[in-house]
Order: C-alpha cells, then sequence, then structure tokens
C-alpha cells in the first residue's frame, strides 16, 4: 500500500525539481548569460592607475584566463554589445550596472564580465578588442583618464 503512495511522492518531487530547475534557467538566462561580477583588486587597481597617472597592463592585474578583452561604458546598447563581443552580457536593454564593464574573451567567447567603477575611459576606445598585451595608459601628463593601448 505505501509503494504506490511513495512510488507517487516521488514522481512528484522530481517534477517539482525540474519546474524549478526550468524556471531558474528562465529568469537567469542560463545558458550563454555571462553575469557581470565584481573584482575588487581589478578595480583598485585601475583606479590606482587613473588617480596617479600611472600604466596599468590588463594581463598584470588579471589572474584567469583571457586572451582577448575590451570595454563598455554605462548606457550601451545591448545590441552594440553582442555585436562587439559575440554577447549581449546585459539582460536590460542598455548596460547600467557601472560607470565601465570589461569583457574579456577567451577563444572567442566571453569567459567574464567585470563592472568596474571609476569612470576614467575615453569612450572612442570602448567596444573594441584588445590582446593580452593591452596597456591601460594615462595621457601623457595627465591623470584621471585611462586610454586602451596595445
Amino acid at each position: 500500500m505505501l509503494t504506490p503512495l511513495i512510488r507517487r511522492a516521488a514522481a512528484s518531487a522530481g517534477r517539482g525539481l525540474l519546474v524549478c530547475v526550468f524556471l531558474a534557467c528562465s529568469v537567469t538566462g542560463c545558458a550563454g548569460d555571462t553575469a557581470a561580477e565584481s573584482n575588487d583588486r581589478l578595480n583598485s587597481l585601475v583606479l590606482e592607475a587613473a588617480t596617479g597617472g600611472t600604466e596599468l597592463k590588463l594581463a598584470d592585474a588579471t589572474d584567469f584566463d583571457w586572451d582577448e578583452a575590451g570595454f563598455i561604458t554605462e548606457g550601451t546598447p545591448a545590441e552594440d554589445i553582442e555585436a562587439a563581443f559575440g554577447e549581449a552580457v546585459t539582460r536590460e536593454n542598455r548596460y547600467t550596472a557601472s560607470p565601465t564593464l570589461f569583457i574579456f574573451l577567451k577563444d572567442g567567447k566571453v569567459a567574464k564580465a567585470i563592472r568596474i567603477l571609476p569612470d576614467a575611459f575615453f569612450g572612442g576606445d570602448a567596444k573594441k578588442k584588445y590582446g593580452r598585451d593591452v596597456v591601460l595608459a594615462p595621457l601623457e601628463g595627465q591623470t584621471g583618464f585611462l586610454s586602451w593601448r596595445g
């Protein structure tokens, strides 16, 4: 008598679990969606370079594998991000989570997207891909802004 009851309960629980997984993926966009994250070390090094007027080799400031990087600025439309980097990276129509978003690619796919708080970059450098030799450098004799060279 208990066996059919246990079977029905297990089947019901299994269906419930599948529904939960499906809903979670629907809401968070499991497939191909790289969530923007923070990275205190990278953020601090960028701020230090901008305020100190020093160069920062991006490869030396990261501890993960990537072969190309670029950035977008706050307000960039999702379709422009996707056109430049292969993924929209945001679930919104425009990126608005921070002044700057660094996008790191590995083998042509987005590996990481990192929110950067300093608003220290020239928009003309945005939506481009740079190799591992890229250096974030101040304009000669100035502080506060960094250009992407490489």
